[in-house]
């Protein structure tokens, strides 16, 4: 009676461990939804990956914010970026096996992380680049009227700026950030293209290729009489800014990334629009590939 009274009480112990780690991981578990394309909801904190909302979040996932299915990935605690890469990995294959289109193999270079679409400027500057061209005429308008219809074009949102390298996420603590709320992570394939905008005629898309620098790109196209012709600013798909020189007396050679967007500046812009060559280049380090 005794022995089977200690075994009922260890029985019992062992049930209440058993219980009280069931929740524990129930409560950290990952869910996994099929998801249309739907915005995100405008976050307060742009800059920001964590929040003290500790509600229930999902994680879209896809390789393109063009395509209308995405991979959601649900969790009801916070998670790292490295659980949420690794869940990725895992599930998105699968989620995209019927899509006989899909390159499997992730451009980390331009992976991209955002909290929502599209980014607050895009509108305001395809507005400035229309008054613009109020002032100008000839060239000069028609150049600022197709900058302004490429702009509106363009896929932007407001990024956060954050290694998604999948190797330096799980090696470097810095790298691996805790997320708790809604956010859209776009792992694409490598693209085969480079934007070349700005004082120019028309924006062109250009083969990449390698070892081309800036100014072998924007012979592609034709300057205006206002360009800048020293300096190009190259914006590479991690969203980094460079700037290349293109002049001959001070032309250095820079490798540019797939995916990349070379911007020639403006070198003289009417009152009011001072800012403007700053205002679009921050707005293509948000494009989404």
């Amino acid at each position: 009676m005794t022995l089977l009274l200690s075994f009922s009480r260890y029985s019992l112990r062992s049930q209440l461990w058993r219980l009280l780690l069931l929740a524990l991981i129930t409560c950290s578990s990952v869910t996994y939804a099929l998801a249309a394309n739907t915005s995100t909801p405008t976050i307060s904190k742009p800059a920001t990956l964590t929040s003290t909302d500790t509600q229930p979040f999902a994680i879209n996932v896809t390789t393109s914010i063009q395509f209308e299915r995405q991979l959601q990935l649900s969790y009801s605690t916070p998670v790292r970026m490295k659980q949420v890469l690794s869940d990725s990995l895992t599930h998105l294959p699968a989620f995209l096996a019927n899509d006989v289109k899909t390159d499997s193999r992730i451009y980390w270079t331009g992976a991209a992380l955002f909290l929502a679409f599209p980014h607050p400027q895009q509108h305001a500057i395809v507005t400035q680049l229309n008054q613009l061209a109020t002032h100008w005429q000839g060239k000069q308008q028609q150049a600022a009227l197709n900058l302004s219809q490429q702009i509106a074009e363009l896929t932007t949102g407001e990024r956060i700026f954050t290694s998604l390298d999948y190797d330096n996420v799980r090696l470097n603590k810095q790298a691996n950030t805790l997320i708790t709320q809604d956010l859209t992570l776009i792992l694409p394939p490598r693209p085969e293209r480079i934007l070349v905008l700005g004082a120019l005629d028309k924006p062109v898309w250009a083969k990449w290729q390698t070892r081309l620098d800036a100014e072998a790109y924007l012979k592609k196209s034709k300057p205006l009489s206002n360009a800048n012709n020293s300096d190009a600013w190259v914006i590479q798909p991690d969203g980094t800014v460079e700037q290349h020189p293109i002049a001959y007396w001070n032309r250095d050679h820079h490798d540019i990334a797939p995916g990349a967007i070379v911007y020639l500046g403006f070198s003289s812009l009417p009152d009011g629009f001072e800012t403007l060559n700053e205002d679009i280049i921050n707005l293509l380090r948000n494009r989404a590939l």
